[in-house]
């Protein structure tokens, strides 16, 4: 199943692969990414909490079309080399972390593990020369170099500024470069501004307009 998986992306040279990760706030920066892409391009994303390798594989087999432009798959991890199985079956172009944390310190035993085992996919994407964000508001993330950063703080490539929530959602300014926009939102939660930032970045830089 792991090769006709294989088989079937290697099959579709224009394909681009996108892996998310993050010890939470993967699933739901998936599909706001995934929504932002879709207005422009033909795109797969695994389904639901399908982040484990065979979950992937079931998905590349089941529901990759021949029109499919971009293939967004989350990547979950329980042990070091969980996202490296996952990046060696899909071959990620770019990438994004949306977290760090005490996530499943019962097989990680620490969080230095837990980031090193984040940051695979950030080994993976590097091999291909692509890029990869990550969340800096998060600090584990932001003392690691070389990596484009999202998030609110002043270090960050992309940034969410002047931000206002209430009871309807949130309103904030994305920042990226020289160009800003209002946006708006029904989703509740600072933790929801961070996700909309980093998705939107991502499908900014892969084509999709301000």
């Amino acid at each position: 199943y792991i090769n006709d998986a294989k088989k079937l992306l290697a099959s579709k040279e224009d394909l681009k692969v996108i892996g998310i990760t993050g010890s939470y706030g993967k699933t739901g920066t998936k599909y706001i990414l995934s929504r932002l892409l879709s207005e422009k391009f033909n795109v797969l994303m695994t389904p639901e909490s399908f982040n484990t390798p065979m979950g992937v594989v079931r998905t590349v087999r089941e529901k990759l079309r021949g029109d499919t432009e971009i293939f967004v798959c989350e990547m979950g991890a329980k042990n070091i080399g969980d996202i490296k199985e996952i990046c060696d079956i899909v071959h990620p172009d770019c990438g994004l972390i949306t977290s760090v944390g005490p996530q499943h310190l019962e097989t990680f035993l620490n969080v230095e593990n837990v980031l090193k085992t984040k940051f695979e996919l950030y080994d993976a994407v590097a091999l291909k020369g692509g890029l990869v964000l990550a969340n800096g508001d998060n600090k584990y993330i932001s003392e690691k170099t070389g990596v484009t950063l999202y998030g609110t703080k002043e270090n960050s490539d992309f940034k969410a500024e002047n931000i206002k929530g209430s009871r309807n959602g949130v309103t904030f300014d994305l920042v990226f470069g020289n160009e800003r926009i209002n946006v708006s939102s029904k989703l509740l939660g600072s933790h929801n501004v961070l996700n909309i930032t980093g998705a939107a970045a991502l499908a900014y830089k892969l084509g999709v307009s301000l």
